[in-house]
């Protein structure tokens, strides 16, 4: 399908945001939505993978957010690595670098301080601006709103902006199947599958060091999973919990156990030389 196609696919739904080719519809807000009470499995999702982000970024890091969108990232940045020496976010959108714009301002408001932040106003499929090289990259939940040979374009970018040794936090739907496939959500442009994803990302010159689940499929193909992985004891286990254990938290966790049966994955990809 190509890209044209793609375009009027997509802006035939009145409620799917656009830019040109681009999706630019976005992750559930975990912080707001908690606060109307509501706890679903993506908005988990989001805090699991920036979570995880956090807790890996080294002190004195240089971290690069592409499509960075509202700054959803910030906060536990923020909270679990306070001495980020500059995080720099690009976003197609400037609706969402002022989302973004508000975060930072409360985090300031609120914590007296934070790290130096940058926001810069970019499609990341194009050329983008002189950037330093960075230590860390997070591309969480926004390959799949660009078409193929666009994403792959950024992923490229992206790598090129890594500093020898970095890391670069690449999460988004594990698809299934040869292209042109069905999506899994309608506000995606195009989903990966992890064989395009692992080919792209080795041609621009990163390795994938690990690969982890993020959402999972039904529970009893978690269970199947887990008697693969670890035997009949791990299956009954992972139903004593689906038995006690709000479902959004308990899909959210055991998705790590079955990356191979996920239908979202994080990769951790680095750059060698």
């Amino acid at each position: 399908m190509s890209t044209d196609q793609l375009t009027e696919r997509f802006r035939t739904r009145p409620d799917t945001p656009m830019i040109g080719p681009y999706s630019i519809n976005q992750m559930d807000d975990f912080y707001a939505a908690l606060h109307r009470g509501e706890a679903k499995a993506s908005g988990l999702m989001n805090l699991m993978q920036h979570l995880i982000v956090a807790e890996r970024c080294a002190p004195g890091a240089k971290v690069l957010d592409v499509c960075c969108g509202r700054g959803l990232a910030l906060p536990l940045l923020r909270w679990y690595m306070p001495d980020i020496r500059r995080y720099i976010g690009l976003d197609i959108s400037s609706d969402n670098l002022n989302e973004a714009r508000e975060r930072i301002a409360f985090l300031r408001e609120t914590y007296g301080g934070l790290f130096p932040i940058e926001l810069v106003e970019c499609d990341v499929a194009q050329q983008w601006p002189q950037l330093p090289a960075f230590d860390v990259a997070l591309y969480t939940s926004a390959l799949e709103h660009l078409p193929f040979e666009l994403g792959a374009r950024s992923l490229r970018s992206t790598a090129q902006a890594l500093a020898p040794g970095g890391v670069l936090f690449l999460s988004t739907p594990a698809a299934v199947g040869p292209p042109s496939r069905l999506l899994q959500n309608r506000v995606h442009v195009y989903e990966w599958s992890p064989e395009e994803v692992e080919k792209v990302v080795g041609e621009a010159g990163l390795v994938i060091e690990d690969v982890i689940g993020l959402l999972p499929p039904e529970p009893e193909m978690v269970a199947d999973e887990l008697i693969e992985r670890y035997g009949q004891g791990a299956a009954a286990w992972y139903r004593d919990l689906a038995a006690r254990v709000p479902r959004a938290l308990l899909d959210t966790v055991s998705a790590v156990s079955v990356p191979m049966r996920a239908t979202e994955l994080l990769y951790v990809c680095r750059r060698l030389t």
